[in-house]
């Protein structure tokens, strides 16, 4: 009987033997063949399993999967042997990196190269672009070089900020509705404080009496001083001492409308009243006489004791308003002279001056002069003078 396989091993007391099939003996030995050469094709091994390695005498392979052999490692010993003694032999070439630049021979012309600047400043022959640059504050006191793009109207666009701790104090160029420039300002603490516009100067001081003030060499200085809102005063005029705590002298501009008189415009005559000006001619006891702008040309004599011969006019100014001959007065505001004139065919004025007594009055302003009478010719007294308002002829340009 045949079988496959035996199932049963062979008895002694039995005469029935089992042999194995020629399909058996087949399959046994195929099996047997597999399994030794399974038994051979064992897995590399890796970082955590253990299998057969490959030996190599590659330096420059990134395998993982093989071993160097004692050649490769020599042949890589070597070449490090050699990469070291040349970096020895080229050392004065390159830079320690401890020395954190320090070994650098020419430091400044390494600066340049590379378009650093020192931390110690110096001078530059290079151009450095930057929208912005500020300082290493030492104390809250940074200082930037700033260029602000898109800025609105009226904003620095290109502009030098100073801090001092909360505090910033920002100058340069204000942009104007485009391309355009309104001009410079300061603003302090986002107060724009000054400004040169194309329509003037602004100053915006921060305190309600806000004004200039210009120093003199002594140390004295005057001031233009505003004042607030509710005050019945626009202007102060101060002249100060060099302390800046007294007054030495002080005018005040009211508020209110009208036109400020100037001496271009105005005069003082001889009674110490303001007048309009118009050809004026001052006259003194010995002739003497000085004329304005508007009666230059005309001239003075004196002809005899109280008597004075005004020349190169044409009578007394037309102007009805104003009085055209002002005599001087005394402390008392009484008139020292008694004046009659003449007006001559020609235009000349003849004026003659009188003693003037007050005998109504207290004995010490009557004017009473020894050896003069109340209405006897006399001089213009000594010191003073007198004002006459003339017309000036026509000039040919008229």
């Amino acid at each position: 009987m045949q079988d496959k396989k035996p199932d049963v091993p062979v008895s002694d007391d039995s005469n029935l033997v089992i042999v194995t099939t020629p399909e058996y003996v087949k399959d046994s030995i195929k099996e047997a063949i597999d399994q030794h050469a399974a038994s051979r094709n064992h897995p590399y091994a890796t970082h955590v399993e253990p299998g057969f390695v490959t030996l190599s005498n590659e330096t420059d392979s990134d395998s993982e999967l093989t071993a160097a052999t004692s050649k490769a490692v020599k042949k890589a010993y070597d070449l490090a042997d050699t990469a070291n003694q040349n970096t020895l032999n080229n050392s004065d070439l390159y830079l320690e990196k401890a020395q954190n630049g320090a070994d650098i021979p020419n430091k400044a012309e390494f600066v340049k190269n590379v378009g650093a600047v020192s931390v110690n400043g110096g001078i530059y022959s290079g151009y450095f672009q930057f929208q912005q640059v500020e300082t290493t504050p030492k104390e809250s006191n940074p200082v930037k070089l700033v260029s602000a793009p898109h800025q609105e109207a009226n904003k620095l666009v290109a502009f030098t900020s100073y801090g001092w701790y909360a505090n910033s104090i920002q100058t340069g160029v204000v942009r104007g509705g485009g391309a355009d420039t309104l001009g410079y300002a300061i603003d302090i603490n986002d107060r724009r404080a000054f400004a040169v516009y194309p329509w003037g100067v602004n100053v915006n001081p921060n305190n309600q009496r806000g004004g200039i003030s210009m120093y003199r060499p002594s140390g004295t200085f005057w001031r233009i001083e505003g004042l607030p809102d509710d005050e019945a005063t626009l202007l102060y005029f101060i002249d100060r001492d060099s302390t800046g705590s007294i007054n030495k002298s002080v005018q005040q501009l009211p508020k209110g409308f009208g036109t400020i008189m100037s001496t271009s415009q105005h005069y003082v005559d001889a009674s110490g009243f303001v007048k309009k000006i118009s050809p004026v001619i001052k006259m003194f006891s010995d002739g003497s006489f000085e004329t304005n702008d508007e009666s230059t040309g005309a001239t003075v004599e004196r002809l005899s004791k109280g008597t004075y011969l005004i020349k190169g006019v044409m009578g007394f100014n037309n102007d009805s308003t104003l009085n055209s001959m002002d005599a001087p007065l005394c402390q008392n505001k009484l008139p020292l002279i008694w004046m009659n004139h003449e007006v001559l065919p020609d235009g000349s004025i003849k004026l003659m001056t009188y003693h003037r007594e007050h005998s109504d009055a207290p004995v010490f302003a009557r004017n009473t002069l020894e050896g003069y009478s109340d209405g006897d010719l006399i001089d213009i007294p000594e010191g003073r003078f007198v004002s006459i308002r003339v017309q000036m002829p026509s000039s040919k340009s008229e």
